[in-house]
């Protein structure tokens, strides 16, 4: 039975289960066939997706099947369980579509069986390499490997060797016997598939030994080979028992909200992002917000772990570089004025989703500093951890069989260690751990995480948890003011036009100076809206010495005009015998043109700054004498600023109910579809479809692409031109427009958000 047919014979209830199971194929395009969906499901993206769930049991089935094993009762045999515990294993993972019985025999989707198998096809099964070999030969094997082949046939040799390859314990001794030299070359073996041909010269080095051992098969005419079979086995290593799901205990520390955790955590982030629209962070010629950086913005805001907020913030789309550094993006003012279980149901969902762990991004050439993207298992690592702790377990346990919960994790054991350790600094950092266990917040994500819409989810269960916290804002009479929780949106704007802050945290401490309320007026503000303001978000008046200090700046602000042309400076008489007096201007060349006109060859923002610095609070007009107001935005340049387009989603129960009433095979679509897959017959046509419908549609795609020098690489890109065999698309990976060769794209899968 294959895949497509195993699909078509489930009903709609079980169909919808898998889907659900599977969300990266619940996005438009959706599959228009059963077929389409088989090949979506076998995609290269989709598999690995799904992987991101396996554990243990299930990774050493799938292997075991994947490197021969055909039946129920084969791979329970191999594995020494039960026929029945093999098949709960199997109906898990059949209800993901990572597995399907066909009868007794279990099947796996073609992508998978080739994830397992890495690279066992280059070896000959040993009926095919003991055809070639003569009887003494197959003798030896037996004879190595410790069982008696006196009186055997070849026939009954080849059978007797298979047996014994399939004893892992016999494997086992083998190997444990054999010197290190020997074993090496075996490993070199399995992975090259080269054996020495001229090994028959000499009665002693590894290939000799190891044909003695019986791992390998020698032959008349051709090199020792390395049977499939043991090919198998070193593959299987020793993971080769199924031990069920760990028992883990109840976490013995109290429960706990997160809530503290969270409100944290939504401080620290808007904290960021309201200085990055300030003050974009800047940026390293290579990309990444660096340690100098980010060690300012612990210094100077009161950060902690910089990193982290950076990684969430651009992960949320909240963030991105711009020509000036990263600066907020369009988004974050419609974030900014959400509620407080909005916005972190949002950070929380982008972190959980993240396959970088922010506080450790290390790599053998150093660190990759944040939020360039970095490949990385540290996401995989995460959410196996979390998942094993979810209704109160204990996380400590959980990350003593992290093993079994994540199998497929590349680590050793001091990088696995740094990646649990980070992963549960961070989880408490946002709320989502308190201690040794899952806070209530971190419970009810782990509960939203596998809906459509996550993050909407999230809010609607939490909402009692986090309600808005309450600010105080008390302005002072010594020129400062205090605010304790998050301000609004409105009061941050504010105070980071017209103060300068001094301290960061829970309660933060605002200054107000001449030139911090000259630079708000400078904005725009008057003197009038900006008391109002300050009185409305305080709830009181102001004191006295505020008031004084905005009035008088208020009345010397603009005083001084300066006249685009350069540049024309015009205001009172004293003012302007006052700046023709000081002696740090005298370099602008001034000339008096009136008693209250004076002319400069300078630029008028050269003129305007000077002035500024010299004491004086000018404001620049155009030529017809209106006033130049600068933009309130952070100034930066957005228009070449593109971000990956969000896919609507479709309901799981509407897409099976759709496929099961849908033919097999679908028609063919657009005009674009028949030119790609005739460009790309490497594509198959769940991939034509997806890469048709973003040139059509102006979607964004993941491509793998391998470029004429042979060099692959991955990336996301919105397909714009279809000329000839060469396709324009923006790239997202380099932020411009690049052509790509249509035959050279490996695969297409839609963009994980």
């Amino acid at each position: 039975m294959s895949f497509t047919e195993h699909l078509a014979g489930l009903d709609t209830a079980q169909l919808t289960r898998l889907l659900e199971q599977r969300p990266d194929v619940l996005v438009e395009p959706a599959p228009r066939s059963i077929r389409e969906l088989g090949l979506r499901l076998d995609s290269v993206d989709s598999v690995h997706a799904a992987l991101a769930r396996i554990d243990a049991d299930e990774a050493v089935v799938v292997q075991t099947v994947a490197l021969g094993a055909e039946t129920v009762a084969d791979v329970a045999n191999r594995l020494g369980g039960s026929p029945q515990q093999v098949r709960d294993v199997v109906d898990g993972l059949s209800a993901r579509g990572l597995a399907w019985l066909s009868g007794d025999r279990i099947e796996l989707p073609r992508r998978l069986a080739e994830r397992f198998e890495a690279g066992l096809s280059r070896f000959r099964p040993l009926d095919q390499v003991g055809r070639q070999a003569r009887v003494d030969e197959l003798r030896i094997a037996v004879a190595g490997l410790g069982a008696d082949p006196a009186g055997l046939k070849k026939p009954e040799l080849i059978n007797r060797l298979a047996a014994l390859y399939n004893d892992p314990e016999v494997v086992a001794r083998a190997l444990a016997a054999l010197p290190a030299a020997a074993r090496e070359y075996l490993d070199l073996v399995r992975t090259t598939g080269f054996v020495d041909f001229g090994y028959r010269a000499r009665s002693t080095g590894p290939v000799h030994v190891l044909v003695r051992a019986g791992l390998l098969v020698a032959s008349a005419y051709l090199p020792a080979e390395l049977p499939r079979e043991v090919a198998a086995a070193l593959l299987l290593g020793s993971r080769r028992a199924l031990r069920g799901r760990p028992q883990l205990p109840v976490s013995a520390d109290a429960p706990d909200t997160g809530r503290a955790g969270a409100e944290a955590a939504l401080l620290a982030l808007t904290t960021l992002l309201d200085e990055a629209r300030h003050r974009p962070l800047a940026a390293l010629k290579k990309g990444g917000v660096g340690t100098r950086e980010r060690t300012r913005l612990a210094t100077k805001i009161g950060l902690s772990e910089p990193a982290l907020w950076i990684d969430v913030a651009a992960a949320a789309g909240l963030l991105s570089r711009t020509t000036a550094g990263y600066a907020p993006t369009a988004g974050y003012d419609a974030w900014r004025a959400e509620t407080a279980v909005r916005r972190w149901a949002v950070a929380v969902v982008a972190w959980f989703g993240m396959e970088v762990t922010p506080t450790s991004r290390e790599t053998e050439d150093g660190e990759v500093p944040p939020p360039e993207p970095l490949g990385s298992a540290g996401g995989l690592v995460r959410r196996a951890l979390l998942r094993a702790g979810a209704e109160g377990r204990s996380l400590r346990a959980a990350a003593e069989e992290i093993s079994w919960f994540c199998p497929l994790q590349p680590y050793d054991e001091a990088g696995l260690q740094r990646k649990l350790v980070a992963a549960t600094r961070e989880a408490e950092l946002l709320g989502l751990v308190a201690g040794d266990r899952l806070s209530a917040l971190g419970e009810h994500l782990l509960a939203a995480v596998d809906r459509s819409d996550p993050a909407e989810a999230l809010v609607a269960a939490v909402a009692d948890l986090l309600p808005d916290a309450r600010t105080l804002l008390v302005l002072q009479s010594d020129l400062t003011a205090l605010v304790s929780g998050q301000p609004s949106a409105a009061a941050a704007q504010l105070l980071a036009e017209a103060a300068v802050p001094e301290s960061r945290g829970v309660a933060a401490t605002w200054r107000f100076t001449p030139e911090s309320v000259r630079s708000a007026l400078d904005l725009g503000w008057t003197a009038d809206t900006l008391r109002d303001e300050l009185a409305a978000i305080s709830g009181r008046p102001l004191p006295q010495p505020l008031d004084y200090l905005i009035a008088d700046v208020g009345r010397r602000h603009g005083a001084v005009r300066v006249r685009g042309g350069r540049a024309c400076i015009t205001g009172s008489e004293a003012e302007i015998a006052e700046i023709l007096a000081t002696r740090s201007l005298r370099t602008l060349h001034l000339s008096r043109l009136a008693p209250t006109v004076l002319t400069s060859p300078f630029e008028l923002d050269q003129v305007v700054d000077r002035l500024r610095k010299a004491g004086f609070m000018p404001m620049p007009e155009d030529a017809e004498g209106v006033t130049i107001v600068p933009d309130r935005t952070d100034g930066t340049d957005r228009a070449s600023v593109r971000t990956v387009r969000p896919r609507r989603r479709v309901e799981a129960g509407e897409l099976a109910a759709r496929l099961l009433a849908t033919p097999v095979a679908a028609e063919p679509g657009s005009p674009s579809f028949l030119q790609i897959a005739e460009l790309a017959p490497q594509l198959d046509e769940a991939e034509v479809a997806l890469l048709a419908d973003a040139l059509d549609h102006g979607d964004d795609v993941h491509i793998v692409y391998r470029n004429r020098a042979g060099n692959r690489s991955a990336r996301i890109v919105r397909p714009e031109q279809l000329y000839g065999r060469w396709m324009v698309s923006w790239c997202h990976l380099r932020a411009a427009a690049r052509e790509f060769t249509v035959s050279g794209i490996e695969s297409v899968s839609v963009p994980v958000a």
